[in-house]
């Protein structure tokens, strides 16, 4: 639900507003009613709004930029992180007040929601503190701007791991097909999935209890991850019977463009707090999420601004000491380090003393807690979705580089510089075989999105490989596929049509006997039922 500043401001002090209403015009003499009433002038007027935006600072435009990735409303620490992530920021003082937060109040950009008062904010409760901007602010804001990270180029020694995009659609695909087979997901009272249709699905993905193995790279609890980012990301819906469905069919899914499709599940993942990326954690680590939710969003940020070079790998461990340096001071998965200040009593050589060792400690508590979250994170979300390839020598985890499709997603401002997607089948060689025992085997480097999501409907998928998938044609799968509205002669085609040959002469009789038995069902959907005592009163 978009929001505006207009009811806020009449709770907003005198004192406050005069420093605001320079960004539309006005001065420090105005009336508090006249301040009010030129912010909203301003922020009616569509060229007053936009030259407000070209007037502020780099650093301020990203912040706006962020609140409007997460939808207009922002926590304290996120925006402090993000921006501190993007290496645009005004110089430090490190004063009892936040140096680049509270400014923002001052310019009129943000206001404080969950708050007594909207121009008020404390750094010490910055968890509960919900920052928000205008809506007609954010309508004119582009993408946030970066700092080029500081990195060196490594040499790729080891194993290089990829996704193909049809593995990843796949994927994406056959956990949509599932929720729609199951009907959708039950809630619990308090609003998550239960356990029992959690297991139904992992079963029916045929995904193990402890997690999957996506080539050779563990993702802990899969079901609980991606459940998470589709709710967030608005495929999914809650029913008026606490039921989760999908929103949209499968196939309609499938017609996005890919880029879209990662998109929309790369931001919903950034919203979601029910999942962590390590396989085995402590419990009073974070429990509620926001310092996921924190590093995510820096994680992004961060590899946005790395050099756009498409033929160089980065050495993980340069990259998380690049991050570090940019957030390591401010930003950790449960409490946030607290940098020591001073207030006279010490001389300047005690001060710098006291100031390194809180750093060294500070790294050193990083690398035992920040560092295996954030390996984690590059062989889970990232390398399941496609968008980085990895290094790895023996099993560890070396290096990596943005694929083709994550510097489209981490880069979207060059949108148009990148080749226009092609959704069908460019090779000459067919998408799949359809052997006369009922077995597709199918080839990930020729399949495409709708393909897939035919298959996935029409047919059970037996396992899948890294560059083949394997499904077999059976009487429930067509059954499910004409209850879906498909046709007999469009499942013939769409075979036919994929394998580039004509199908067996026993597979087209089966199909057709299968669809035979289905026209023998008369499902009568309005029907009247008369009960009667006896067999003499039905006479």
């Amino acid at each position: 639900m978009p929001l505006y500043f207009d009811h806020d401001l009449s709770r907003v002090g005198a004192d406050k507003l005069k420093p605001m209403v320079k960004l539309w015009g006005g001065d420090s003499k105005m009336r508090k009613d006249e301040c009010i009433a030129c912010i909203c002038a301003g922020l009616k007027d569509p060229q007053k709004v936009q030259a407000a935006i070209s007037s502020l600072a780099s650093w301020e435009r990203s912040a706006l930029a962020l609140i409007k990735r997460m939808g207009g409303v922002i926590q304290f620490n996120v925006l402090k992180v993000g921006l501190l992530a993007c290496g645009l920021h005004p110089r430090r003082t490190y004063s009892y007040r936040d140096d680049f937060i509270e400014p923002l109040f001052r310019r009129g950009l943000i206001l404080a929601t969950d708050s007594y008062s909207p121009d008020y904010f404390s750094e010490n409760y910055s968890y509960s503190t919900r920052l928000y901007s205008d809506e007609r602010l954010l309508a004119q804001v582009g993408f946030p701007e970066y700092a080029p990270m500081e990195i060196p180029h490594m040499q790729a020694h080891g194993e290089i791991h990829f996704r193909r995009t049809s593995a990843v659609a796949l994927d994406v695909l056959g956990m949509l097909q599932a929720i729609e087979n199951m009907g959708g997901l039950k809630l619990t009272q308090s609003g998550t999935v239960r356990v029992n249709d959690e297991i139904k699905l992992r079963k029916a993905l045929h995904w193990d209890e402890q997690g999957l193995d996506v080539d050779g790279f563990l993702f802990p609890k899969p079901v609980q991850a991606w459940l998470g980012a589709f709710r967030y990301s608005d495929l999914l819906e809650k029913t008026g019977d606490s039921q989760l469905i999908i929103k949209n069919s499968p196939d309609h899914f499938a017609r996005r463009p890919f880029r879209e499709q990662i998109y929309l599940l790369l931001e919903g993942f950034l919203r979601s707090s029910t999942w962590w990326e390590l396989p085995v954690r402590n419990t009073y680590l974070d429990n509620d999420g926001k310092g996921r939710n924190q590093g995510r969003l820096a994680l992004m940020l961060a590899l946005s601004a790395l050099p756009l070079n498409p033929e160089v790998f980065f050495s993980i461990r340069d990259f998380d000491q690049a991050l570090y340096n940019r957030i390591g001071e401010d930003f950790a998965l449960d409490y946030p380090p607290r940098r020591p200040f001073f207030y006279g009593s010490k001389t300047p050589e005690l001060q710098k003393q006291e100031l390194l060792s809180w750093q060294q400690k500070t790294r050193t508590e990083w690398l035992k807690q920040e560092f295996p979250w954030l390996a984690s994170a590059f062989t889970t979300w990232l390398y399941f979705l496609g968008l980085v390839e990895l290094v790895v020598e023996g099993s560890q985890l070396t290096g990596f580089r943005l694929t083709q499709i994550g510097r489209e997603i981490f880069h979207p401002e060059l949108a148009t510089v990148f080749k226009p997607e092609v959704h069908a089948t460019v090779s000459d060689q067919p998408a799949w075989i359809v052997q006369p025992n009922f077995d597709i085997i199918v080839y990930l480097d020729r399949v495409n999105a709708l393909q897939l999501a035919f298959l996935e409907r029409h047919a059970e998928r037996a396992h899948a490989h890294k560059h083949t998938a394997h499904y077999r044609i059976n009487r429930e799968s067509i059954y499910r596929g004409l209850e879906c509205g498909t046709t007999l002669d469009q499942i013939i085609t769409t075979l036919q049509t994929g394998s580039q040959a004509e199908l067996s002469q026993n597979i087209i009789v089966e199909l057709h006997e299968w669809a035979s038995l289905r026209e023998k069902i008369s499902l009568r959907r309005n029907a009247q039922l008369l009960e009667f005592p006896s067999a003499q009163t039905l006479q």
